[in-house]
């Protein structure tokens, strides 16, 4: 999995969790943790990708 598959997936989720009500910093949050423990990645590694 590459870096833009990583991002694809955390803004689907993100979108997935704003559509259902929760605010887009929450969302964010949420997305990445889900992402990180899905495919293994670190969460430090997510956010370092995320914020980049």
């Amino acid at each position: 999995m590459d870096i833009f598959e990583v991002l694809s997936a955390i803004i689907k989720r993100k979108t997935a969790f704003m559509h259902s009500g929760i605010n887009e910093k929450e969302a964010l949050i949420k997305a990445e943790l889900d992402i990180s423990k899905e495919y293994h990645i670190p969460l430090f590694d997510i956010k370092k990708i995320v914020r980049a």
